[in-house]
């Protein structure tokens, strides 16, 4: 991170480390992201709308999973001309049984809805029934769980692009369940890309820079600064991605994206983790399993700020996580659900912003539903998540009261060294047939 001149506000220690935090409040200068990133809408939004991104409208509907069918960990991107599908899988924690229904949007690289109609992108019907559901056994908490891979013979898709899979409740599309992103590409562009420490001196020993390069092949277009577009994700994150980078160079149908500092990520740290794959045996960072109340509890251990500790290397999924039971055949219905207690112990009460727990398990957005609380008693931010047995990764953040960005600098800290997955996505806006073709995709990690 740039070092610019901070307003230090509150002095942080931990007598067990006798480590001592600086950590700012008021900044001067810019946190951990850069302006040309996307800010998290904070959940400021109507809940009787559809919302162009990963979203659950119905508090009862749990473990939302989007994924390339067979790899669990992939993005959920397919071929337009291939034969993968994608999955979605959910859990309903109502009592009823309720009959979904689905339907596709076609968007725009922004994540905004096209103009084009569901003629013009899909074959088949426009909406359809989740025909496949079961009911859970051999757990304590009842559910039923759904399942879907799309496309499929009901209904196929004929345009590259972004879309997001809508599902709502027994024939009304005002009640809305969830929604879901995923891409359909094109093999069209060539995308090469390394990731190397930031070119930015300061910032050498925090960040990761992403040199790319494409080629267009035979994409027609004789205004690339204006027909393309380019966007970048570290580990699938939303939150952060970088986007409105132009290319630096030209050269016949090569673009260059070689910035100095705008194609960088702070590089984070590893994702903490822990494992609920078995509720038999207490295992790695897990302190206590009880069952009270008719409900499996996991006490984790306390997470202490890794700020200004030396880098180490630990194998994780990248804040993902996976839905896994070790105990029973079937972890998609035979998983209880359990409430998971986080602990993060500070010495005073941080002012000026909230501390939120982030991954795949908050869909990367600071939500209100993952806002820490202070327990002055035990003098640590505290929440409790209701929780799918499995393997799960996490991280703690921090925003800043007037901000809508976050930074894990103060929580995990940032080195260069971490292990990061990116994702590259190239977007054509071809005039020609109203629509933001998604033309290239690059998938790279740090450590290669």
């Amino acid at each position: 991170m740039t070092r610019k001149k901070y307003h230090i506000s509150l002095l942080i220690y931990t007598t067990s480390s006798t480590l001592l935090f600086l950590f700012f409040i008021a900044l001067n200068g810019r946190a951990q992201n850069v302006d040309n990133r996307e800010e998290s809408n904070f959940n400021y939004y109507d809940e009787n709308e559809v919302q162009y991104t990963n979203r659950v409208y119905d508090e009862s509907i749990k473990t939302v999973l989007t994924y390339i069918k067979g790899s669990e960990l992939e993005s959920p991107i397919i071929s337009l001309s291939g034969e993968d599908q994608i999955v979605l899988r959910f859990d309903d924690l109502k009592e009823d049984f309720r009959e979904m229904h689905y339907e596709f949007i076609h968007c725009s690289w922004d994540w905004k809805p096209s103009d084009l109609q569901p003629m013009d992108y899909q074959e088949g019907y426009n909406s359809d029934i989740i025909f496949n559901y079961d009911f859970s056994f051999n757990t304590v908490r009842n559910y039923t769980h759904y399942y879907l891979e799309f496309p499929n013979k009901r209904i196929n898709l004929t345009r590259s692009g972004n879309y997001i899979i809508k599902v709502y409740a027994d024939g009304n599309a005002d009640d809305l369940i969830l929604t879901s992103r995923f891409m359909v590409m094109e093999t069209k562009a060539m995308v090469n890309a390394v990731v190397h420490p930031s070119n930015v001196v300061s910032d050498r020993e925090y960040n990761q820079e992403i040199d790319i390069e494409v080629t267009l092949g035979n994409i027609n277009t004789t205004n690339p600064y204006r027909d393309i577009e380019l966007v970048v994700l570290q580990n699938q994150r939303w939150d952060n991605m970088i986007t409105n980078v132009k290319p630096n160079f030209i050269k016949n149908e090569k673009l260059t994206y070689n910035y100095q500092g705008q194609l960088d990520f702070a590089g984070g740290n590893e994702f903490r983790f822990f494992d609920a794959k078995s509720l038999r045996y207490r295992s790695e960072e897990v302190e206590e399993v009880r069952f009270e109340n008719d409900t499996y509890e996991i006490i984790l251990a306390p997470d202490w700020s890794k700020a200004f500790k030396k880098y180490t290397f630990e194998n994780d999924i990248n804040g993902k996580f996976l839905i896994k039971n070790d105990d029973m055949s079937d972890p998609h219905l035979e998983s209880d659900y359990v409430t998971v207690h986080f602990q993060f112990p500070v010495e005073a009460m941080l002012g000026n912003g909230d501390l939120y727990l982030m991954g795949q398990l908050s869909d990367w957005q600071l939500k209100k539903t993952h806002r820490m609380k202070f327990n002055a008693d035990n003098l640590s931010y505290e929440i409790s998540l209701f929780l799918k047995q499995g393997y799960y990764n996490y991280a703690y953040v921090w925003r800043f009261t007037k901000s809508k960005k976050s930074s894990s600098e103060f929580t995990d800290g940032n080195h260069s060294e971490t292990e990061n997955d990116y994702l590259i996505l190239v977007y054509f806006k071809d005039q020609s047939n109203f629509s933001d073709r998604l033309i290239g995709v690059e998938k790279l990690n740090s450590l290669n």
